[in-house]
């Protein structure tokens, strides 16, 4: 899926009467976690022209890598200057020494051993390589690296650009065990945050959940005098999901990367091998997450990271419970 904004005030035939036209492209991709869900950001720019003028573009993909999106932004930026305008002089930046090494260095020794490596293997990425590598030759590209996240302005827009369009692909990810419905299927919407507290690495554990749905709110915890903190976010949202009467339309917050992402995307893989992780490890906490599925092929849920400083507050209250529940109690004979 991608995204397009234009000036209106650029349109093809105005922009062919200015030629030849110089351009900045500032392009940036990436993946949470990798592989898995990815995006990608584009903003181009005509920076000989006052005011200023630009477009910018970004898509996404649920199952890619990093080095994949960071080839998407680059061939679909270039892909629409020979679409809509034809030959340009391309200034491109890109913070992926992959990307800027292989179009420079690497490629034309591809090339000539039909898309090999020197070690014989196919390149990998080989579709974008060789759209990008037919694209350069569409237009006059000066490639340049620049370091990411150092504050270079359009470079952190582009880094926003492809955050933005990782996150709606995140987002859509529903339950593995539910099929998605349709957006309005009169199923009631709900609201769940989790978080989980646990005293060492296996000591007491707890973990809070708060539900909402519109104004109505409901709160639950519980402890385990021995346990991880993971095993305790998996309890507490299958402990939710159960608390719901009816099949229900769930949006499930958590700032744990282990719940989110092993619900969303990690556990469609466990399943498909076994229950074993890509190095042949047996999944940790198995019959927590099968319980989980069981639990959520009920609803249609959609799973959601919180990142940030930006916290909602039923998630901090589901923080506080989590953080009361592993306290001992007094009567603990190990406290």
């Amino acid at each position: 899926m991608s995204q397009l904004s234009l000036d209106p005030s650029l349109d093809s035939d105005t922009l062919r009467g200015t030629l030849p036209t110089c351009v900045h492209v500032y392009t940036d991709g990436g993946c949470d976690p990798n592989p898995g869900p990815g995006g990608w950001g584009a903003i181009i720019r005509w920076q000989d022209q006052e005011p200023v003028r630009e477009w910018v573009l970004s898509g996404n993909d649920p199952n890619t890598t990093n080095n994949r999106m960071e080839l998407c932004a680059a061939a679909a930026a270039l892909a629409l200057l020979e679409g809509l305008l034809g030959r340009c002089q391309v200034y491109l930046y890109t913070d992926s020494e992959y990307l800027r090494r292989g179009i420079t260095e690497w490629i034309e020794e591809w090339v000539s051993r039909d898309w090999r490596t020197s070690g014989k293997q196919p390149v990998k990425n080989q579709d974008l390589w060789r759209v990008i590598h037919r694209l350069v030759q569409a237009h006059d590209v000066t490639w340049h690296w620049i370091k990411g996240h150092a504050g270079h302005p359009l470079n952190e827009r582009a880094d926003q650009l492809a955050t933005a369009a990782l996150r709606t692909v995140q987002c859509s990810l529903s339950s593995p065990a539910a099929a998605p419905p349709a957006v309005d299927d009169g199923r009631p919407a709900v609201e769940i945050y989790v978080k989980a507290s646990s005293r060492g690495s296996a000591g007491r554990g707890g973990w809070g959940a708060v539900l909402r749905m519109d104004e109505h709110t409901r709160s639950l915890s519980e402890s385990e005098q021995s346990a991880t903190a993971n095993s305790m976010l998996i309890r507490g949202a299958t402990a939710a999901l159960h608390a719901l009467t009816r099949p229900c339309r769930v949006t499930l917050y958590s700032d744990a990367n282990y719940l989110i992402q092993g619900a969303s995307t990690w556990v469609k893989n466990w399943q498909a091998h076994g229950w074993t992780t890509r190095d042949g490890k047996s999944v940790a906490n198995r019959a927590e997450w099968e319980a989980l599925l069981e639990a959520a092929s009920r609803h249609h849920v959609t799973w959601i990271q919180i990142r940030g400083d930006d916290v909602p507050a039923d998630l901090e209250w589901a923080g506080e419970l989590a953080a009361q529940a592993a306290r001992p109690d007094e009567t603990d004979p190990e406290s």
